[in-house]
């Protein structure tokens, strides 16, 4: 039996200024210095190590102390007491430089691989019991930080997602709860991805969290602001140009601005009204405060939004490819019918769709970021480039203040870009501190806005009347690098578009399906949903062959008539009957009755803008 190892008289000095541990007492009746009785006796040096070579110590007075020779009455072995006790103070000595430090020091460091336990390559059966023991029995937590070393060691091997889990597997993961519903289907779940806190196991990370702790979260602000980034900014952008001619300069850079702050307040009102009644759900939520009715509503404003979005994509999709194709040959536009891109589309997105599991799209996600990324940067470097080459003369035609002839059009494509309500509630609930999702979310509205802002403006004043729907006709068509980024950017929207149909076909399946029943209990089930997906596929494309002979005015259609509804008239109605009841109101009563007034007058504004911009977009 090794002996206790001798404790310089510096560092028993600042143990002895510690308060009294429960390992300094005997569990035994107390026995006097000299006494013969077997016991423990710590009184003077509370913490031992061990020393295989050495002998029996004395203390600071030179009085002897006892071997650890015996068991304690309740059963505990003393060599064990001894080896828990003693592998806090493994460390150099310039550690120890507060009181208390050899306790704690090794245990924040538990997670580092120079300190990390690591496990032999032979076990004896003896090893084995008593590390299991230790680990997971209650003997491990009654020594110094024994609750937090369990704590670090309990979450040391969690799997912590690489920068692809990060960025996309996660970002699809929230298509899972689009606009707050459970979206995962029963065959293969949506969301792989382990919530990971982003800190680390470090002694920074708080046992007992703040209340803005979201210990599920996986987003920090940081990352919550990407999220947001990649939900607003899509095809839209590339209408705008297009749309400014619509609207005019200065009315179309003040609405889309005002439409920014419109959208920030709508989205901030409607997780407002989430947190109030407590669900997690867009239909839930109009459910709860208006019956079943709005929910449904709900739902199938959302389903129309998507396939409005989809059928968008894919005539955008279309008309790209059908551009690239007569720049490298000698077609025309017109010698090429449309329909045959479109259904060259619909047979590949048709497999893709059928894919339950959204996270397997992670590699097409990753692709379509990197090419949308790609043209952005070329459609900004010719137009400038083309701006610059005109001596900063603004092209021909210009509508500089307002266009009233056409103005709604530019209303329905403005409402088209900023619409991102859908992931709104789950990126709130997966940031780690969701209180500061209003300043987040402001941010990106800041940004957004003047991105958008700016390629609208550019894209319309070098190229004035001449400008077309798709801002890519009218770049150099000749050039390579121009070919190549529209193949490159069709097959982005190409490949996003599997994404924008996951939430609306899950929707329509969770209305048509009862929940018990499975596809992966039976297979006339799977292939019934199945059909559903080749279905929907092919409406949509149909949709889309019949719009996009007017592409323009098919986006601002879908940007009216989907989203006004969806983005600035519900949220509003749930917010004034979740936080506005000024009536039964006793604190802020006059704060909730302007709340009710602004979310009055916003439903008014939102009915008659859908009404007039609808009709009148029918019109033209």
């Amino acid at each position: 039996m090794s002996q206790p190892k001798e404790i310089k008289k510096s560092r028993r000095q600042s143990i002895a200024k510690l308060a009294k541990s429960p390992l300094s007492v005997s569990p035994l009746p107390h026995s006097p210095r000299n006494s013969s009785r077997p016991g423990l006796y710590l009184g003077n040096a509370p913490f031992l190590n061990r020393d295989d070579d050495s002998s029996a110590r004395t203390s600071e007075d030179d009085t002897p102390v006892p071997e650890i020779l015996s068991d304690f009455s309740a059963g505990i072995n003393d060599s064990r007491l001894v080896e828990a006790v003693a592998k806090h103070l493994k460390a150099d000595d310039s550690a120890f430089t507060l009181e208390g430090a050899d306790i704690t020091r090794d245990i924040y460091r538990l997670n580092k691989e120079s300190t990390r336990p690591k496990r032999s390559r032979s076990w004896t059966l003896m090893d084995f019991e008593r590390n299991d023991r230790r680990g997971s029995s209650a003997s491990s937590l009654n020594v110094p930080g024994g609750f937090r070393r369990q704590f670090l060691v309990a979450n040391a091997n969690k799997r912590k997602p690489d920068i692809l889990t990060r960025n996309f597997v996660e970002f699809l993961s929230i298509y899972g709860h689009f606009a707050g519903e459970d979206l995962e289907d029963d065959d293969a779940v949506a969301c792989h991805y382990e919530a990971q806190n982003p800190f680390g196991l470090d002694e920074d990370v708080p046992l007992l969290q703040a209340r803005n702790y979201n210990p599920k979260g996986t987003a920090t602000d940081t990352k919550a602001y990407f999220l947001l980034l990649k939900a607003f900014v899509g095809t839209g952008v590339l209408f705008l140009p297009k749309a400014f001619s619509s609207g005019g300069l200065v009315f179309s850079v003040v609405t889309l601005f005002l439409f920014g702050l419109l959208s920030y307040w709508c989205y901030v009102i409607l997780v407002y009204a989430k947190i109030a009644m407590k669900v997690s759900s867009f239909g839930e939520i109009g459910m709860l405060c208006y019956g079943p009715w709005l929910q449904h509503l709900i739902l199938s404003s959302i389903v129309l939004s998507q396939v409005g979005f989809v059928a968008a994509y894919i005539v955008f999709t279309a008309e790209n490819l059908r551009a690239f194709v007569c720049n490298i040959s000698s077609f025309t536009p017109a010698d090429l019918d449309i329909f045959w891109f479109i259904l060259a589309e619909a047979l590949i997105l048709t497999p893709i769709t059928l894919i339950r599991d959204i996270t397997k799209l992670s590699l097409l996600a990753l692709l379509a970021n990197i090419f949308i990324f790609m043209g952005l940067i070329t459609i900004l470097y010719y137009t400038i480039a083309e701006f610059i080459g005109n001596s900063f003369q603004p092209g021909d035609g210009i509508y500089y203040v307002f266009n009233k002839s056409e103005f709604s059009l530019f209303i329905g494509v403005a409402i088209f870009a900023f619409e991102g309500i859908g992931l709104i509630i789950p990126i709130q609930e997966s940031m780690i501190y969701p209180n500061n999702f209003p300043r987040v979310l402001f941010q990106v509205i800041i940004t957004i806005s003047f991105i958008f802002i700016f390629i609208g403006a550019i894209g319309y004043l070098t190229f004035g009347a001449d400008i077309d729907t798709v801002i890519l006709l009218n770049l150099p068509q000749t050039s390579p690098s121009v070919i190549m980024i529209q193949l490159l950017y069709a097959a982005a929207i190409l490949l996003s578009t599997p994404i924008q149909i996951f939430p609306a076909v899950r929707l329509i399946e969770l209305k048509i399906f009862s929940p018990s029943t499975s596809g992966r209990n039976s297979q006339v089930v799977k292939w019934q949903k199945n059909l559903l997906r080749l279905v929907f596929v092919l409406t949509t494309a149909t949709i889309a062959l019949y719009g996009g002979q007017n592409l323009d005015k098919f986006v601002s259609f879908v940007g009216c008539f989907a989203c006004i509804p969806l983005v600035y008239m519900y949220p509003p109605m749930l917010h004034l009957k979740s936080c506005c009841d000024y009536k039964n109101a006793t604190q802020g009563k006059n704060t909730k009755f302007i709340l009710a007034m602004v979310d009055y007058f916003l439903v008014a504004i939102g009915a008659v803008a859908l009404i007039y911009t609808t009709y009148d977009i029918l019109g033209h």
